[in-house]
């Protein structure tokens, strides 16, 4: 189980097993913690080692210049308005199985409109007696899992318990007990030392994966804030990852968010997705870096661009990012699962600087899967 302290949002998570589509097992005793520091109003905070192994300081970094892609060998160049997929020239601003790009599929019932997914049956409701902060987690996370074309999370109510235990524990028992994801028998509220075991303690029969953790008390803000990360992002948004449960608690001066997670149902392996999705706007410009372990800083130091995750379970052997219509690579850091044992099939970059506001993006990766598309920064 590793465990993080998280930072531009901030937080923690917890992670048991893998994040690819195998089975899922629980790891054994923790290897590490960081424990969140206070950053004044809460909403941001950096993470302080207790006891951290050398070893678990976070991954290494690409922090050079990125090579441009390699020449295109391959076939003539689609028509105007269409993207090659699986070797046939499509429309993705209208073709519900490629929406915005190839492979994403619209929900049930949804159509494509200019590269975005419209309507469709959506998510499953929030289940009978969810708080007013879980519901708006739930919704805060399946807004974005839409978006990205991949099956919604389901919220659990065994998982609601096991997360809000977490935080009134958290709350109650002072800072001689607040070891983030960790409990003491000792303290108040005690219902497991590991997340895993508090979500059988409260019943959950699935498989437990992760655990993020905030301290601002809010559902919608805390997944924003894990969103807007680089670790904390990949259990909200990962094909995966399928259940979820959401608590908050306030009270002798903390403020508690946690979001457990569970595997759920099975996706299938081949699935790919990134975030941000294809033609998304509104994109944030920049990521402060202020999330525990740290993320590779760039050369240039914090801010970052706003960090691009793309969830594949094969090899990325291309990676440039550039100003659409503007053929210039933008440098930018690169991890790779081979990078991190935080990592399975999860590939993530930011720019070594800021994005410009209100500007077009293009991202294009090739490996194993060949993806292209563009965002747009607020």
């Amino acid at each position: 189980m590793v465990i993080l302290a998280a930072g531009p949002l901030s937080g923690c998570v917890g992670v048991v097993g893998t994040l690819d589509d195998g089975a899922v097992g629980d790891a054994g005793a923790d290897t590490s913690r960081f424990v969140p520091t206070d950053g004044g109003d809460g909403a941001v905070l950096d993470g302080a080692s207790d006891s951290r192994p050398a070893s678990d300081s976070g991954p290494g970094a690409d922090s050079g210049p990125v090579d441009s892609a390699a020449p295109d060998t391959g076939p003539p160049p689609c028509p105007t308005g269409e993207t090659r997929c699986s070797g046939t020239c499509l429309n993705t601003n209208t073709d519900v199985n490629n929406c915005g790009m190839c492979g994403r599929i619209c929900a049930t019932g949804a159509t494509c409109s200019g590269g975005l997914c419209m309507g469709g049956t959506g998510c499953a409701p929030a289940p009978g007696g969810s708080t007013a902060a879980a519901i708006a987690a739930l919704e805060a996370t399946n807004d974005a899992r839409l978006g990205m074309g991949v099956p919604c999370m389901e919220m659990i109510t065994e998982i609601n318990t096991a997360a809000q235990n977490h935080c009134d524990y958290y709350v109650a028992g002072g800072s001689a007990c607040q070891a983030s994801h960790s409990e003491i028998m000792s303290c108040p509220g005690f219902t497991g030392e590991r997340f895993s075991t508090r979500m059988r303690f409260a019943g959950y029969t699935g498989s437990p994966a992760f655990e993020d953790m905030h301290f601002i008390n809010s559902g919608a803000g805390a997944v924003r804030g894990w969103i807007d990360s680089v670790w904390h992002r990949t259990p909200v948004l990962s094909p995966w990852v399928r259940h979820a449960g959401y608590g908050g608690a306030s009270g002798g001066g903390a403020s508690c968010d946690t979001m457990d997670f569970g595997r759920g149902p099975s996706t299938p392996s081949d699935t790919t997705a990134v975030y941000p999705y294809a033609n998304q706007t509104g994109v944030p410009a920049s990521f402060s870096g202020r999330e525990g372990p740290p993320p590779p800083e760039p050369p240039t130091g914090w801010p970052s661009g706003y960090p691009i995750t793309i969830f594949v379970n094969g090899s990325l052997t291309t990676h440039t990012l550039t100003v659409d219509g503007d053929a210039t690579p933008i440098d930018h850091v690169w991890i790779t699962p081979s990078d991190s044992t935080l990592l399975t099939s999860e590939y993530y970059m930011y720019a070594h600087d800021p994005l410009a506001a209100g500007t077009t993006y293009r991202v294009h990766v090739t490996g194993s899967v060949d993806l292209e598309w563009t965002f747009t920064t607020r």
